[in-house]
């Protein structure tokens, strides 16, 4: 674990350091141009290399329920010790008896805690059986909450502190009818199921090649880096992001504006000068103008400014109207990370319309945060293209939790949401298989049709009564049989499913069996989220690749 983490930091560190030299070399031209001279440490980044980058892989033993007699009694093992001395730490009764029992299996929960994560927010949990578990499904199976430490494969099974808790249901693949069930059936994913106990840092590394360091680098750092960002409290109390923690290591602290892009706030950091005097600024953003506007340094030159700060918008602004699309995207992508509204139109026009684009259009967009910004995502949830429209859901979701278009409705004892966009685009039914467990309806009044009859997990029976109506029924054993008829509405039939116990995970096995009987008509999609990052302008003559494009027979 630690090999992996040590070689994600030296991976991302090298790519900064190439594209560290690479931007050094215009510089050095663009000093030439200047008819100046600078010192060769000029940026933050002729200093330092961003570091801890690496996620923190974070484990559990955890006791899986309601398993429909799937589960079985695990063999004496260091896995079954440390689960039995959580169970006591709890004091459950008769813990043995407990794990005898085919409705439950040990399982192990792993997750990832990625940088800049900080307390409270929500990660994935994969969960997976032990190689000598004769558990067969974890079909309908809910973990337990326990906690979740870094362990270390040595002599034993060795564990570090409490780093997170996870919980929840868990989603398994639909069953096939094939041999791969057998391994499928066997692991499965809590969406959103960690709960990060810490706050991670991340920071900057002095990478000079002096003989003998200067003590005073990082203060310098620190200082370069205070005076472009500050992080505003609640209370309007501002803060520093940059702390030097001693001659070769800072601390940074990363904005809210840029917590759903922390590559684009290291770029930027990177790009902040040391030192720069008034007339030496006038001077580099005159030249800057020239280099914005010239695509093949476009994307530097973009950076530079954002890094200067709000003296530079004017000088952006002149890259919006430019016939080059790229050097149209740089520019507004920049704006919007300053605040500067004019730029929601040009990004909500690339989100729409540029596929090598979109992905850092919509979180530049969701950065922006204005009424600018909430129209130009409202209305991309019209869009043709399904990650357009799901993409456009999510940066609005990601900028207003709160907002009652995107918040969605909370079912299954708070396990899941269900929320309904009102759109002018065909009707599309979005589902997430990562990060958080929501099913979204782009275009109310969707429908089922007859005939459908689905036996679902969790002793779940969905059968329609008719043209008009569906019933949804469950029966468990010991306890009163559960049935609801609704209209054959979507909708109401993902309430009706939620009312009676139906977990996420029982919820999308639903929907995709109808839709392999024929029975919803609708673009179905999963987790159909545009990359960040794309390396080039999609050909206009090419074909829309096949995230893009609607699927009529409603399969994603």
């Amino acid at each position: 674990m630690k090999q992996k983490t040590y070689f994600m930091i030296g991976f991302l560190a090298l790519c900064f350091l190439f594209s560290g030299c690479k931007s050094q070399t215009v510089r050095s031209q663009a000093t030439e141009e200047e008819g100046g001279e600078r010192t060769k440490a000029f940026f933050v980044g002729d200093l330092a290399l961003p570091t801890d980058l690496g996620n923190i892989e974070v484990m559990s033993v955890s006791l899986a329920t309601n398993l429909a007699g799937t589960g079985s009694d695990p063999p004496e093992s260091s896995w079954r010790t440390m689960l039995l001395r959580e169970m006591a730490s709890q004091n459950v009764e008769s813990p043995n008896k407990i794990l005898a029992s085919t409705s439950t299996s040990l399982v192990i929960t792993k997750g990832e805690l990625v940088p800049g994560v900080q307390k409270g927010d929500r990660f994935d949990i994969e969960v997976t059986l032990p190689s000598d578990s004769e558990t067969s499904s974890l079909r309908g199976g809910f973990v337990l909450q326990s906690p979740m430490r870094e362990m270390y494969v040595m002599d034993r099974i060795r564990e570090g502190d409490k780093k997170a808790t996870c919980a929840g249901p868990i989603l398994v693949e639909p069953k096939t009818g094939t041999q791969r069930d057998k391994v499928t059936q066997r692991r499965g994913k809590i969406l959103g199921g960690g709960v990060s106990q810490i706050a991670r840092p991340i920071g900057l590394r002095i990478v000079s090649q002096a003989a003998k360091p200067d003590p005073y680098q990082t203060m310098r750092i620190e200082s370069a880096v205070n005076r472009r960002f500050v992080i505003t409290t609640a209370s309007g109390y501002k803060e520093k992001v940059a702390k030097a923690k001693d001659d070769k290591y800072l601390q940074l602290r990363v904005p809210p504006k840029y917590k759903n892009h922390l590559v684009r706030y290291l770029e930027v950091v990177r790009c902040v000068p040391l030192v720069e005097t008034e007339s030496q600024r006038l001077e580099r953003l005159a030249t800057l103008q020239l280099r914005l506007l010239d695509s093949t340094t476009a994307k530097r030159a973009a950076l530079e400014l954002e890094a200067i700060g709000h003296p530079a918008v004017e000088t952006l602004k002149s890259g919006l109207t430019s016939p080059d699309v790229s050097v149209r995207f740089y520019a507004a992508e920049a704006l919007a990370y300053l605040d500067e509204s004019e730029s929601a139109q040009v990004l909500g026009e690339m989100a729409r319309t540029e596929h090598a684009f979109r992905g850092s259009a919509l979180l530049a967009l969701c950065a922006l945060d204005d009424l600018y910004a909430y129209e130009e995502l409202r209305n991309l949830m019209n869009a043709p293209t399904a990650e357009t429209r799901y993409g456009a859901f999510w940066a609005l979701r990601k900028m207003r939790p709160e907002d009652p278009l995107v918040k969605g409705e909370m079912l299954g004892d708070g396990t899941f949401y269900l929320c309904t966009i009102p759109t002018e685009g065909k009707p599309m039914l979005h589902v997430r298989k990562t990060e958080r467990a929501e099913i979204v309806l782009f275009g109310a009044g969707q429908s089922f049709k007859a005939p459908l009859v689905i036996e679902g997990a969790n002793s779940i029976v969905v059968r329609s009564q008719n043209d008009q109506e569906m019933s949804i029924s469950r029966f468990v054993p010991n306890r009163p049989d559960q049935r609801r008829v609704v209209s054959m509405k979507v909708e109401e039939v993902i309430r009706a499913l939620s009312d009676v116990g139906a977990t996420y995970p029982d919820v999308i096995e639903v929907l995709q069996a109808a839709i392999e009987q024929n029975a919803l008509e609708t673009n179905f999609r999963i987790d159909a989220l545009p990359a960040a990052r794309r390396e080039k302008l999609k050909d206009k003559s090419e074909e829309s690749p096949p995230e893009e494009t609607d699927s009529p027979t409603g399969k994603g």
